[in-house]
């Protein structure tokens, strides 16, 4: 923020963010509601393929039980988990191709839209209007939209993965549950903080991104009059001025990241750590088996995906509502 900068005008400026993030999260509640029938399919996809995820450490546990207490034999068990793993990987493979069809169908829709409410503006506009801005608008904010989008069904499998591990972990054993859950709030926490600083720096970069889309387009444009007066050291300054100014900001939305994103990774991995030593103990004083130590640990290893897929999905929205 400038130092000469009033407080009415640090005001406005906010009151314009945020009518921008409303319009922009009314946007994309429309393609969601045009997109309904599609993203349920995908949703049931995804809460398909988080069973057989979640089934797969419960069945390495009977698995490691069977083999010590009773001696069994473990192919049975290994047909069982192989299996599993392949549909999991056939249903994370149409997942996803649910996922890329509806977010590019729906970055199809909007470019669509725009193209046709360009036609429609008067010539007026079209004087005063930067074409690199609505080249700028074309490509890389419906990128930012595409992103969002092919994340939903995704994130959805995610978040229901999170809460059946979490139901799963205290039923196994309350007080393991509880060490290994202590570094959640602190995620959240985390990934609220990360969204209120990274939103400004996104519109910034898209803003920085479009300025120099309208520098390449009249450089391209007016080539013939560049060459004709000699200006060509003028249209590099402003482009490098232009890049610049993209990195500059890029750069601080890469500073917010490098804060936030690995402590989103590594706090679960402290509730990891007291599970090992707590649920040590607790095997040894013959409170828990090992096959329940074992696959509580392999669940602690699927809440880190979904835990790190929180910062990223609310990143891609507040860029795509910019």
């Amino acid at each position: 923020m400038s130092v000469s900068e009033t407080d009415s005008e640090v005001s406005a400026r906010l009151e314009f963010e945020q009518a921008q993030r409303s319009e922009g999260w009314k946007l994309l509640r429309g393609l969601l509601r045009d997109q309904r029938r599609n993203l349920v399919i995908g949703g049931v996809i995804g809460i398909t393929w988080a069973a057989f995820k979640v089934a797969i450490p419960q069945i390495t546990k009977f698995a490691i039980n069977d083999g010590i207490e009773k001696n069994g034999p473990l192919l049975k068990w290994a047909l069982i988990i192989a299996g599993l793993g392949v549909l999991t990987g056939i249903l994370s493979g149409f997942r996803r191709y649910v996922a890329f069809r509806e977010s590019r169908w729906a970055e199809t829709l909007l470019r669509e839209r725009l193209f046709s409410h360009v036609l429609g503006l008067n010539i007026g506009y079209h004087d005063k209007a930067q074409t690199g801005q609505l080249m700028s608008r074309a490509s890389s904010d419906l990128m930012q939209i595409q992103a969002f989008i092919v994340m939903i069904p995704i994130t959805l499998s995610n978040v229901i993965q999170l809460f059946a591990v979490a139901t799963i972990l205290f039923i196994t054993d309350p007080v393991l549950a509880i060490v290994a859950m202590l570094p959640l709030p602190f995620v959240n926490l985390s990934a609220r903080r990360f969204s209120n600083r990274i939103h400004p720096i996104s519109i910034a970069v898209q803003a920085e991104q479009a300025q120099l889309a309208n520098v390449v387009e009249e450089s391209v444009s007016g080539v013939r009059v560049v060459k004709g007066f000699g200006a060509e050291q003028v249209q590099f300054d402003k482009l490098e001025k232009e890049a610049n100014d993209i990195f500059g900001e890029a750069m601080k939305a890469a500073k917010i990241r490098s804060n936030f994103l690995p402590a989103i990774d590594v706090l679960p991995a402290l509730g990891a750590v007291g599970v090992l030593g707590v649920g040590g103990h607790r095997v040894l004083s013959g409170q828990l088996s090992i096959g329940d130590l074992v696959a509580f640990n392999v669940y602690l290893t699927l809440l880190v995906w979904p835990l790190r897929n929180i910062g990223m999905i609310v990143a891609l929205g507040q860029r795509a509502a910019a």
